[in-house]
């Protein structure tokens, strides 16, 4: 296992959660160039056993998100604390594989399984890199395969075997190391709306099982039906926070608003459309919380109307404050 000082390992966190995000921030860019801050400062709790969703348009950063999470890529600014203490930023980059390689697992879009090895082979080499015995490898693919159910194809290699047996082969694969996190970048994104379910319902089964935590990231609608909770992200920033009864179709009727660490809050669509115009509000802590007001409209400008969206180039429905494909906010309202 790995060795780390004091510097990289603080309190552990409280009994019950799995990872703490603190202030993440991303800025891609160097210095003299242009620069594009992907996450502006988001901290979240994951609970253990947890299947946590992330959702939100093309562009919103959730890749780079789950990518800062797992130590594939390094935060400008933040912590991402696991629950035994360490804070996976102020890792060496040769400890930090070493961590990933114990603690988390992970599956893609793209399986990004390695196309000349047989299934079990595949399985088999997150095991061979932390050093584990031939005889502990076979017994712990032939558990993973015959409960995924493909230890039939266990000879087979990936172009041999269907889209959802090989995303099978994934999540085994992410397994192997016995972690307490997956990451889960578009886990049903190749696969048939019975296969994502099929996916999904394993997920379930196996963090009852395994004591796994889940973060998906994910467009599929299937995947709100599955998740404990979701965390919707747009430009860089958490806006919001869906419970069981997520509705993809009408975010607005399903989110919870959050107040960040950076005391921001983001307005529903609906809102800002109702009260167009408003400029300043008013604001006062009553009895059953916080109660903004608007303190004066100014008058209606006639606006431009949006007839595409400047992102995916989708005709704009009247109304709309976002594009109904990608999600992208628009500068003004469509009228």
């Amino acid at each position: 296992m790995y060795d780390v000082s004091t510097k990289v390992k603080i309190q552990p966190l409280p009994e019950g959660l799995t990872l703490q995000a603190v202030d993440i921030y991303h800025v891609y860019g160097l210095e003299h160039q242009n620069k594009v801050v992907a996450l502006r400062g988001i901290s979240f709790d994951i609970n253990k056993g947890e299947i946590l969703g992330i959702i939100g348009p093309s562009g919103s950063g959730k890749s780079t998100l789950l990518l800062s999470l797992g130590g594939m890529l390094k935060p400008t600014a933040g912590q991402v604390i696991y629950s035994d203490g360490t804070d996976l930023t102020k890792l060496p980059e040769e400890l930090q594989f070493e961590f990933r390689r114990n603690n988390i697992g992970y599956v893609f879009q793209e399986q990004n399984l390695i196309t000349y090895l047989s299934a079990e082979k595949n399985i088999e080499m997150p095991m061979r890199l932390i050093g584990m015995s031939l005889i502990d490898r076979k017994k712990r693919v032939r558990e993973l395969m015959e409960r995924l159910g493909i230890w039939h194809r266990r000879t087979h290699t990936p172009k041999r075997i269907s889209g959802g047996e090989q995303q099978r082969v994934s999540i085994a694969r992410a397994l192997a190391n016995n972690p307490k996190l997956i990451f889960a970048d578009e886990p049903t994104g190749n696969v048939d709306s019975e296969t994502s379910t099929q996916i999904l319902e394993l997920f379930n089964e196996l963090k009852e099982e395994m004591d796994t935590s889940y973060l998906i990231c994910s467009h599929d609608p299937v995947v709100g039906e599955f998740t404990d909770r979701t965390l919707e992200i747009r430009d860089g920033i958490l806006i919001g926070e869906h419970l069981e009864d997520i509705d993809l179709t009408d975010l607005d009727s399903s989110r919870f608003l959050v107040i960040d660490n950076q005391n921001r809050i983001t307005l529903p669509e609906k809102a800002l459309v109702q009260f167009q115009g408003t400029i300043l509000y008013t604001w006062e802590i009553a009895e059953e919380g916080l109660l903004l007001k608007p303190l004066a409209k100014t008058e209606r400008k006639i606006e431009q109307k949006i007839k595409f969206c400047t992102t995916c180039g989708m005709e704009i429905p009247k109304g709309e404050y976002s594009c109904p494909r990608c999600g992208a906010k628009l500068s003004r309202v469509v009228r």
